[in-house]
């Protein structure tokens, strides 16, 4: 029997103060996770999480929904972004963020990270991200922006992509020329619409990394969402195998077909 599992985020919710301005409550139920943040007006990250965090910069990556208020964010490169209500956002780590007027902000937030939002961080202990797993990171990044050179610099000569199904992308592209090739196929049935948005990286330190992302593509007037998987391994900071695995494979050969 499956179990539906319930919780109540006030009541049963973990309560975490920022040092002023409001506070986040993250909850749980079964294999949800949820943040709501309550960000009063004069709260900035800068002032009121850092202290905490010990990092220059916000380094959580948010997947949210902005319920009420308005929030001015900056990335580290300075470019700057309005997030108003009722805007849903994918905010990489990297950046400041501050409240904007006189109204609070309400927040859900349902990024993996939030998980390490707003508390004290370890002493001594190593970013959850290791090398491996930001040379992924820095892979989703150049693909989405069709950055063949990057790619190029992140694979070994002899990489080997093994995309499963019967469509007509299905097989074992072998040499980084085949892989990339790969990707240019699929940029072409797309019509350049296709995304790989990352959502969560895993790694053993040990040369491999397991990489979900939400795929996003148009083809022939119909645009499908669906989630995947690549499962990376290394030879020193070279990708030397990618694995791809699918959610709904049926579903992704017909879109293909």
């Amino acid at each position: 029997m499956v179990d539906t599992r319930i919780s109540n985020l006030e009541r049963d919710g973990e309560r975490r103060p920022f040092a002023a301005h409001g506070h986040a409550t993250l909850g749980s139920a079964g294999g949800m996770t949820l943040m709501r943040g309550r960000f009063e007006p004069g709260w900035r990250w800068s002032n009121d999480i850092k202290p905490m965090a010990g990092t220059d910069s916000c380094q959580t990556r948010h997947l949210g929904y902005l319920l009420s208020g308005t929030m001015q964010v900056r990335m580290d490169d300075g470019t700057e972004q309005t997030i108003r209500a009722g805007d849903m956002f994918d905010l990489p780590a990297g950046h400041d963020a501050w409240v904007m007027g006189d109204e609070a902000c309400d927040v859900l937030d349902f990024s993996p990270d939030a998980t390490r939002y707003a508390r004290p961080s370890a002493e001594n202990l190593e970013p959850a991200e290791d090398a491996q797993m930001a040379v992924v990171r820095k892979g989703f990044a150049a693909f989405n922006n069709a950055d063949m050179d990057t790619l190029r610099s992140l694979m070994s000569r002899d990489v080997v992509q093994h995309v499963p199904g019967n469509s007509q992308l299905a097989g074992a592209y072998k040499g980084i020329d085949a892989v990339l090739g790969y990707y240019g196929k699929v940029a072409e049935l797309t019509n350049g619409t296709m995304r790989a948005d990352l959502i969560e990286t895993f790694g053993d330190r040990q040369g491999h990394v397991t990489a979900v992302h939400q795929a996003t593509a148009t083809r022939n007037g119909a645009t499908r969402v669906t989630r995947q998987a690549l499962l990376f391994t290394f030879l020193g900071d070279k990708v030397t195998d990618v694995l791809e695995m699918h959610s709904d494979l049926p579903g992704d050969d017909a879109f293909f077909a």
